[in-house]
């Protein structure tokens, strides 16, 4: 007898609506991601004494207060103190050093080396952006998306994302480019351009953005802005799965379960299904869900699966 599929009947390429799989850009995650780039945005001065630096930093000199910030993070050369990194972080973003303004609002963000403080990570991570950070202009972006120190504003949080996208960050056009494709609380469907959404999701895709992938694939299941092609979905699916995403991965397994853009094929279904849940998706496991009846895979099938998705987790692990 068929195991009946716990999944909702098929719609389109796939069987959800058009916003069954929005990707959130948590701000926490954001904040994260840039303090890692941006506490170490530079190799500068890496040939230079940390006796010169320091001097140079002790005359007031903004570069090498970030530098001597920089080599504080890192330690090695000195004993790492991020107390007093952030201190000479203070000093250089005091005198209007870019790098250093955007290090130090992601470490208030953080509570790194200071206090934790919303509004001043805010104050800087504002005034880098006014001066052209992309960097400082997605966080900017991010702020106003989900309403952290600000009220909920997606026209600026569109706005500074447009700003760090025509500089080609690809968090940015990653990010820009799901908020044009996809309805969001609480904005609705009040900013949804599918055609220009797939413009920037392409973009961040061909440079490997994951979630531009997974979103891109997304678009093409379900005719977004785009002519639908399930096989198109699946590559970028595929793209997405192998950087380890556990979406696309789930999205990849639904494909092959329902033998759509790809020909139907259980064991790769149960493969994706599994790394997908593996990482905490709810799809992933949803889908997981239709092998427990042990009557889609033979136990030699099984055991083949289990072998290829040990095989992927090293290859997506392994992955620089």
């Amino acid at each position: 007898m068929t195991k009946k599929s716990v999944f909702m009947e098929p719609r389109g390429c796939g069987f959800g609506g058009k916003a069954r799989r929005r990707v959130s850009f948590c701000l926490a995650g954001l904040i994260l991601a840039l303090g890692g780039k941006s506490g170490v945005v530079s190799a500068q001065n890496t040939n230079v004494t940390i006796e010169a630096t320091q001097a140079a930093a002790d005359r007031g000199d903004a570069k090498a207060e970030y530098e001597l910030a920089r080599r504080y993070q890192k330690g090695g050369e000195v004993a790492r103190d991020y107390a007093k990194a952030a201190q000479y972080l203070q000093e250089s973003a005091d005198q209007g050093y870019l790098d250093a303004e955007v290090t130090l609002g992601s470490w208030y963000g953080r509570g790194l080396g200071v206090p934790r403080d919303q509004e001043q990570a805010l104050r800087w991570y504002r005034k880098a952006a006014e001066q052209g950070s992309a960097l400082a202009q997605f966080a900017m972006g991010g702020f106003y998306d989900v309403g952290r120190g600000v009220t909920n504003d997606e026209v600026q949080a569109i706005l500074w994302w447009k700003k760090a996208a025509a500089q080609n960050l690809v968090e940015a056009e990653a990010a820009l480019g799901e908020r044009l494709l996809l309805p969001a609380a609480p904005y609705g469907t009040n900013y949804l351009n599918p055609t220009e959404a797939i413009r920037w999701l392409r973009q961040a895709a061909e440079q490997g953005s994951a979630a531009a992938e997974n979103n891109l694939g997304l678009a093409y299941e379900n005719g977004l802005g785009v002519k639908r092609d399930c096989k198109e979905a699946a590559h970028w699916y595929h793209e997405a799965a192998l950087q380890g995403d556990a979406r696309a991965q789930a999205n990849l397994g639904q494909l092959y379960y329902l033998g759509q853009g790809v020909d139907k094929d259980p064991v790769q279904a149960y493969v994706w299904f599994k790394l997908s849940a593996g990482r905490g998706n709810n799809l992933g496991n949803l889908g997981l869900a239709n092998y427990q009846n042990g009557d889609l895979l033979t136990p030699k099938e099984l055991s083949e699966a289990d072998q290829k998705v040990l095989a992927l987790t090293r290859q997506i692990q392994a992955r620089p």
